[in-house]
């Protein structure tokens, strides 16, 4: 009966599953990556949304928007940062005054104001895994408040 020598054994092995684990570990951060940028692109697009709605006037709407969304994607990665697209949606009429005296709106006649943010994340530095650019891209809408009072 013969007996192999098994030295060497758990060196081949590495060897054989290194490539594997690694490329297991990068999808891992490759994962984590897009997803922490996909909630920071919806965290967004809501924040400015809301911070819209909150303003008094069609300009300050506008500075509204860029400064949340810029607030927003502070902690994303890079790639977002300088790829990052807003795309306001503010009706012409959003910010006129409501009507002195009255005392209901109108739900249907109530404006909102519909924010879209878009970026793509670079997942091309991950090595072993050929992922490129993914796009992501969240809307969200928030209606007028119809108790504020607006100027132009």
């Amino acid at each position: 009966m013969r007996r192999y020598d098994a030295r060497g054994g758990a060196s081949l092995e590495l060897v054989i599953l290194a490539p594997f684990l690694l490329a297991l570990l990068m999808l891992i951060v490759a994962f984590a990556r897009f997803t922490q940028a996909k909630g920071l692109v919806d965290q967004a697009a809501r924040d400015a949304a809301r911070a819209a709605t909150a303003q008094n006037s069609f300009q300050g709407a506008h500075t509204a928007i860029d400064s949340a969304v810029t607030d927003a994607l502070h902690g994303a990665p890079s790639s977002c940062r300088e790829s990052a697209g807003v795309v306001p949606d503010i009706p012409q009429h959003a910010f006129d005054p409501v009507p002195e005296g009255t005392t209901s709106v109108d739900p249907t006649q109530l404006q909102s104001i519909t924010v879209t943010v878009t970026c793509d994340v670079d997942l091309g530095d991950l090595v072993i895994l050929p992922l490129g650019k993914k796009p992501i891209r969240f809307t969200f809408t928030s209606p007028m408040d119809k108790y504020r009072g607006y100027q132009r």
